[in-house]
């Protein structure tokens, strides 16, 4: 019972109690003795089953398909020879993916915070894939710089929409493992889409269609924008976040979608225990308010005690491993090219920068190349997949992931000081992997995402941190790609030093199990 001079609020339908103090507590029922249940311990009596698992293969194969809507561009470009690009029009389509996602990254954690996180990902996917298969029948530059830069406005909330949807429907046993483990296929990207393009772009055909003449590039373009078709069909089996309609207020909702859940994953449903749950959490979403209102009570808050110092923490670290990560990435085929045509005692004896320079000096930047080679292609097969291979197996870390990220980071480090100091071929190649290897320090940042910010502002939380990994990643592979040939050892010690800002920045993470008191 409540004292009348108590200052506890209690709200009967949501069953919280708000003593004023930003302090929550769980109350029983007024209707009944029913046990009432935070969200966590409800989402956990729904089991981990065949509804989770198959929730972790869409979305893993949608994040595969919204990396190879903005990665894949770059093979694209390079062998679309019959529209005659400039180096000024290839740096400008290259450039779209990366502004696409910035633009379009605060709507859709608008979107996924007061309409859904279903909804917006739906859309997302089906948006991506059409403009995406449309572009193949671009018959300029300049139409196909517009529908990539479309396409990849939508395929930008995927990623943060899906790990949010994900972890809000995973019991909180296997929730770090779905959120790291599920992007392990990214990691299959680049060996996917040059495997793809090795067989795509070695056939010889050409349909002339009037106002095209459709070419293997094409077809390649409708290749890869395939997962997204197939994974928007497929969302049609997810649920809702019942954590969402939880937060809105609809407890009723989020009841019926747990239960369907728990059905799911194989738990009968007279067997699901809960009938009453809170959200053990002191923020809830506003209605009836202005739009421009609602879009501020959004973001405004992630930049306010007490979520500000972790809102600017992530995004840091974002920013360092995305600036790094995509600005030597996108130099991979340059150093498999490199490796495989210069001589042999160049690439013994030489440093990578040396190779690198070379390349420089020859000016082979704006050559138009309409297959991939075979040493590209099994350089980006064995480093994709051996990252792939990693990150699966970071995902059984997954209750140790600060100190992943921190050996992560120290790694990528070490290898970036040392690449321009070596000589010998396999310890070129291992260092630059190792340089790489902060491709699977995203995840394990983005699960923090999830973790640490408040529903009603997670979906925003996850999109920010979205916008600012395009926008480092823009940054990364300008200022990278500028320097790296003229002043090549300097780029590799600047940017590993910058990476080491990440690291330091990394150990002020909540520890990965809280101290016994």
């Amino acid at each position: 019972m409540v004292s009348e001079k108590s200052d506890i609020k209690i709200n009967p339908r949501s069953l919280e109690a708000n003593d004023g103090k930003d302090n929550i507590c769980s109350i029983k029922s007024q209707e009944g003795d029913e046990k009432v249940y935070t969200y966590d311990e409800a989402i956990d009596l729904t089991g981990n089953g065949l509804y989770i698992y198959i929730m972790l293969l869409i979305l893993a194969f949608a994040l595969e398909g919204m990396a190879l809507d903005i990665f894949g561009l770059s093979i694209v470009v390079t062998s679309a020879c019959d529209l005659e690009l400039t180096h000024t029009q290839k740096s400008t389509l290259l450039s779209m993916p990366f502004l696409g996602s910035v633009l379009l990254s605060y709507p859709w954690g608008y979107i996924a915070d007061t309409q859904g996180r279903l909804k917006g990902l739906r859309i997302c996917l089906w948006g991506s894939f059409i403009l995406a298969s449309l572009s193949a029948f671009s018959p300029n530059w300049i139409v196909l710089a517009v529908l990539r830069f479309c396409s990849t406005s939508f395929s930008s909330g995927i990623h943060s929409l899906s790990l949010t949807l994900l972890g809000e429907s995973c019991s909180s046993k296997i929730k770090g493992t779905s959120l790291i483990g599920v992007t392990s296929l990214l990691y299959c990207t680049f060996g996917i889409y040059s495997t793809v393009g090795y067989f795509v772009l070695n056939l010889n055909f050409a349909f002339d269609l009037g106002f095209i003449i459709f070419t293997p590039w094409r077809l390649l373009t409708v290749v890869l924008a395939m997962p997204l078709g197939v994974s928007a069909l497929f969302s049609l089996y997810f649920l809702e976040s019942p954590k969402f309609l939880l937060n809105i207020g609809d407890e009723e909702g989020a009841l019926k979608l747990l239960t369907k859940i728990s059905a799911r994953n194989g738990v009968k449903v007279d067997k699901y225990p809960v009938k009453k749950m809170v959200l053990n959490e002191i923020t809830e979403l506003r209605k009836d308010i202005p739009l421009l209102q609602s879009l501020m009570d959004q973001i405004v808050p992630l930049f306010k005690p007490p979520l500000i110092y972790r809102s600017i923490q992530l995004l840091f670290i974002n920013g360092v491993i995305f600036s790094t990560n995509n600005g030597f990435y996108s130099w991979l085929p340059l150093v498999a090219d490199r490796l495989s045509t210069s001589s042999n005692t160049d690439v013994t004896n030489g440093s990578l920068c040396e190779l690198i320079s070379n390349y420089g000096v020859q000016n082979n930047s704006s050559a138009c190349i309409e297959t991939v080679t075979e040493s590209t292609l099994w350089m980006s097969l064995i480093l994709s997949f051996s990252l792939a291979f990693l990150n699966f197996g970071c995902s059984w870390l997954s209750s140790r992931k600060k100190a992943v990220l921190l050996c992560q980071l120290l790694i990528s480090f070490i290898c970036g000081v040392a690449i321009p100091t070596v000589s010998g071929t396999v310890l070129k190649i291992t260092l630059f992997s190792g340089l790489l290897i902060t491709s699977l320090s995203s995840s394990i940042v983005f699960s923090y995402f999830i973790d640490l910010f408040p529903t009603s502002y997670r979906g925003m939380a996850t999109c920010l941190g979205v916008m600012v990994a395009r926008i480092s990643g823009l940054a990364g592979l300008n200022i990278i790609g500028i320097y790296i040939v003229s002043h090549c050892a300097s780029t590799f010690y600047s940017s590993s030093v910058f990476g080491l800002s990440g690291l330091v920045a990394s150990m002020f993470l909540p520890p990965d199990k809280p101290k016994k008191q």
